[in-house]
């Protein structure tokens, strides 16, 4: 592997020579400083895709936590940081910081389903999963199933006290409002239908795996749509019940006609998984202890089975996104100030927990860290409607050149000043519109500590967390021009003379 200097050396006569309209930024978009020109120009869609084609290829198996196609997709990160010459910072010399985790699976001989007390299985698990804290499940009640639409809760009069609720939910992710009701209703085990049932449930460890006791949580989980359907065949509720027109943000519930007993045995073990995490240290003495900070999601769902959630937009496209700006910042002869931090983060799917481990566990201490820029999902262009809103939804061919910002405005206004005055070299047409989205992505987890934050997002799309979100669908001029907005923007705080102003706006876009 050629150290940082070769690699520089080598690469920058042709980048210098390039056209520019090779490096194509939006309409209207300014020439691009010149002492920012060669790390901006080395930002390209052939990289992207190269890289975007492993991570999200079949050799990463959907980079599922925990599996072995995630720990490639570290390996190669890893590999190109030290291509790129940053300095690894993580345990005992590497680019990794281990995150110690518990991994929860149901044992497939011990868990079922099953009409009555004694009455016949009538499925085992792999139809489902339940997450219970770690404990063990043997719950007797009488089945409810519901129906929500949109920003749909459970319907009022329905009690779910005491039961088992199966949960219909149409909408992508689980509105809050549904999922703050199901918290209330005292139902004795939520099962949410899903096309795709994980293998496992996480947490981060803390302590040792004897040490480790359940918590009391309401268990909570997942039924495949095949499974659910079966289930209501079993306790006679009307065939059409999953499939009948639902007034917009409607809901509706039936009746099971018997008791169901649901029993989860767990297997608790102990598993470690890797953030990957790189530094390009800054040019000022006094100031590259201070870092600005790039993050990325490395995880998508992984594999069960024969099928693989490529996860190319989610979030491989963020990931692809800050290699790109890893080369841009380690080619690039003028270097920022302050030092510049790069996090491809494990778990992110599970809860965030890669991220929460990092800002538990900080290798640069966060008052020390400026800012992040957090890029997840910034490969596509159409905005499905979620979480209920239906009137937000963007036509494809009008949504090439938009990027949504969550949080820029939150804690730092001054942050989301630089993020629009940088967008003159790129074009973007902002938008405000996704702020439900906020606490759903790493960043949250350095915001919550005071960290100014902003985070790139193109908006969901009928792919979302499905197998179907594969590469060819990815518009890789966004992609780079979400990198190249990136590296412009952590340039220029990189360098400021002060901190970013934290006037603590939490504003609502």
């Amino acid at each position: 592997m050629p150290s940082s200097a070769l690699f520089r050396s080598a690469l920058l006569p042709a980048l210098v020579s390039l056209p520019f309209a090779v490096h194509a930024q939006f309409a209207g978009a300014k020439a691009v400083p010149n002492d920012l020109k060669v790390g901006f120009n080395a930002i390209s869609i052939d990289d992207a895709k190269k890289w975007l084609g492993f991570l999200a290829g079949p050799e990463c198996e959907g980079r599922g936590t925990g599996q072995p196609g995630f720990q490639k997709a570290a390996d190669f990160v890893a590999g190109k940081f030290k291509e790129f010459g940053l300095k690894p910072i993580g345990d005992k010399g590497t680019y990794f910081q281990n995150v110690p985790f518990y991994r929860f699976r149901v044992d497939p001989k011990e868990s079922f389903l099953a009409v009555g007390a004694g009455g016949s299985k009538i499925m085992s698990s792999g139809k489902f999963d339940v997450s219970t804290g770690g404990g063990d499940v043997d719950v007797m009640a009488p089945v409810v199933f519901v129906r929500a639409k949109g920003k749909g809760a459970i319907p009022e009069g329905v009690d779910l006290k005491g039961k088992i609720a199966v949960i219909f939910y149409e909408g992508g992710r689980m509105s809050n409002e549904l999922r703050r009701s199901m918290f209330r209703s005292g139902a004795s085990a939520t099962l949410t239908v899903e096309g795709k049932v994980p293998e496992a449930s996480w947490s981060v460890r803390r302590g040792k795996l004897e040490d480790f006791k359940p918590s009391e949580r309401t268990p909570t989980g997942t039924i495949s749509t095949e499974a659910a359907k079966s289930l209501m065949k079993s306790l006679e509720v009307e065939e059409d019940f999953a499939t009948k027109e639902l007034a917009e943000d409607g809901s509706t519930s039936a009746n099971g006609t018997k008791d169901v007993r649901l029993v989860a045995k767990t297997i608790k073990e102990d598993v470690g998984v890797p953030n990957v995490v790189g530094l390009l240290e800054g040019s000022d003495p006094k100031m590259k202890d201070e870092v600005v900070a790039i993050g990325a999601h490395l995880d998508h769902l992984g594999k069960q089975g024969d099928t693989i959630w490529y996860g190319a937009d989610d979030d491989g496209s963020g990931s692809t996104a800050l290699l790109c700006v890893a080369k841009a910042f380690s080619l690039n002869p003028v270097r920022p100030k302050r030092s510049v931090l790069f996090m491809a983060f494990c778990g992110e799917e599970m809860g965030l927990l890669g991220s929460a481990y990092y800002a538990a566990n900080p290798i640069i201490p966060l008052d020390k860290t400026q800012c992040l820029m957090q890029m997840d999902m910034v490969g596509r262009d159409s905005f499905d409607a979620q979480n209920g809103d239906q009137n937000r939804i963007d036509k494809v061919d009008e949504n090439k050149d938009t990027m949504r910002l969550v949080g820029s405005k939150r804690i730092s206004q001054e942050y989301d000043d630089i993020i629009q005055d940088e967008n003159k070299y790129i074009g973007f047409k902002f938008k405000y519109d996704a702020e439900d989205v906020y606490t759903r992505s790493d960043h949250y987890n350095f915001a919550r500590n005071g960290v100014p934050i902003a985070f790139q997002f193109c908006g969901f799309t009928p792919d979302y967390h499905q197998p179907t979100d594969t590469v060819d669908k990815i518009n890789f001029l966004k992609l780079t021009n979400a990198a190249k907005l990136c590296y412009l923007t952590l340039n220029r705080v990189g360098n400021m003379d002060g901190k970013l102003k934290r006037d603590g706006s939490d504003e609502k876009h």
